[in-house]
């Protein structure tokens, strides 16, 4: 595992304060599309914005690693993942639990959510699997979570990954990897070509592993970039990434109840799509969900690399305002975790629907609430469970600088789930 082959040029990882502006924009996009869904289904873009960046920050760690060691410690690796991720989840389901039953107390559940439900779905969240025993991201209670099983699986990949190809000086093998599925997945949904998986083609373009691998390539992009980049390279890179902004803000806009009253709106999937898949019938028409992720993750991948190769790209300042760098860089994670219990226990007393129909609150103060009262439990399982994990899990820390950037590259929605 010595042979370090070819090793990354990019600079060492340092904390980005763009990224954690992003990831503070995102969860709080994701907390409004959970309290209005039927209004804002286009941001489940938002979903491939946090998996670009986890595929980015991961994928230039385990580069940066092999770089400075000549190896890639996956035992550590993913220790740090588990340790990172776990405890606040497990903190998570269990208070879930309790918040169910108190619905179910109340009588404000829906049908689909049974006590047996509930459980089925806090196994399968523990276990990493949620998107595999949810394959259409439905589950009744906690249906955000399929994004973190995504991930985890992603993470097992990637490790292999650095062991067969990264270790070994193989990147235009992998790259040639990820490019290939990459486009087998983007192409076969934009033409919505399931061919023999049906309604397994339609699990993997709603779940888009896509996003995480574009973010892979953007890393690779950016491991080819030497520390001091020429100036051609920067300006063509800044260029773009002034291209990607609006692309990116036109595909998290374009389907939602704004754009519907506005006359723009495009339609995100077309009636009955799992019964078209299940039959083999292409739907007519043309749909956000065949072009929207794709957009999104690419134009997101661009920006990924301009924030984080060149610091004086105007839009950095933007990006690094405190509250959302504060909010990305600290609580996203909690915030993504318990924001759904949260709004499932308080929209039924409130007598409002899942899309902030009815009730005693507007819908201007339902958004409102649906996003600050999460602050009041994500805070404590920050500070109380999260600190706690994060210095058990910075003793697996390979170089000074795997600690130094540990947190900034794990904190993720992981998603942002699906407003997820």
């Amino acid at each position: 595992m010595m042979n370090r082959g070819w090793v990354s040029l990019a600079p060492r990882l340092r904390h980005v304060a763009p990224f954690d502006g992003i990831r503070g924009f995102g969860v709080l996009g994701v907390m409004a599309g959970h309290a209005l869904p039927d209004a804002t289904l286009s941001f489940s873009a938002i979903v491939d914005v946090f998996f670009v960046i986890s595929g980015f920050l991961i994928t230039t760690l385990l580069l940066q690693e092999h770089r400075e060691t000549g190896r890639v410690d996956v035992k550590k690796f993913y220790a740090r993942r588990l340790l990172r991720l776990l405890p606040a989840l497990w903190v998570m389901l269990a208070g879930t639990v309790v918040i169910g039953v108190l619905i179910k107390q109340m009588g404000h559940n829906t049908p689909v959510q049974t006590l047996s439900e509930l459980a089925k779905e806090v196994v399968a969240s523990a276990l990493y699997i949620h998107n595999i025993v949810y394959p259409a991201n439905d589950g009744p209670w906690i249906d955000h979570l399929w994004t973190l099983s995504i991930e985890e699986q992603f993470y097992l990949a990637i490790g292999l990954v650095a062991l067969v190809f990264i270790v070994k000086g193989r990147i235009r093998a992998v790259t040639a990897i990820l490019v290939a599925l990459t486009a087998a997945v983007q192409l076969s949904r934009l033409f919505v070509f399931a061919g023999p998986l049906k309604e397994v083609a339609g699990a993997v373009w709603l779940q888009r592993p896509d996003s995480l691998m574009v973010g892979m390539i953007g890393a690779i992009i950016s491991a080819h970039i030497p520390e001091d980049a020429p100036e051609r390279t920067r300006k063509i890179l800044g260029a773009a990434g002034y291209v990607a902004i609006p692309v990116l803000f036109f595909s998290v806009w374009a389907s939602t109840g704004l754009m519907r009253t506005l006359g723009w709106n495009h339609e995100y999937l077309p009636e009955g799509f799992r019964d078209l898949l299940s039959s083999g019938t292409r739907p007519s028409g043309f749909y956000w969900f065949q072009w929207g992720n794709t957009a999104a993750n690419w134009a997101m991948m661009t920006i990924t690399l301009c924030a984080f190769r060149l610091p004086d790209w105007l839009p950095n300042r933007f990006l690094a305002m405190r509250f959302f760098v504060w909010t990305g860089g600290l609580l996203s994670y909690s915030l993504y975790l318990w924001h759904v219990p949260i709004q499932e226990l308080v929209h039924g007393p409130l007598g409002l629907d899942r899309n902030g129909l009815g009730g005693v609150v507007p819908r201007p103060l339902w958004v409102v609430l649906a996003i600050s009262l999460p602050f009041l439990v994500a805070y404590p399982s920050y500070k109380y469970v999260e600190i706690r994990a994060i210095k058990l899990k910075d003793r697996f820390a390979v170089t000074s600088a795997s600690s130094a950037t540990s947190v900034a590259a794990t904190s993720t929605a992981s998603d942002a789930g699906d407003p997820r």
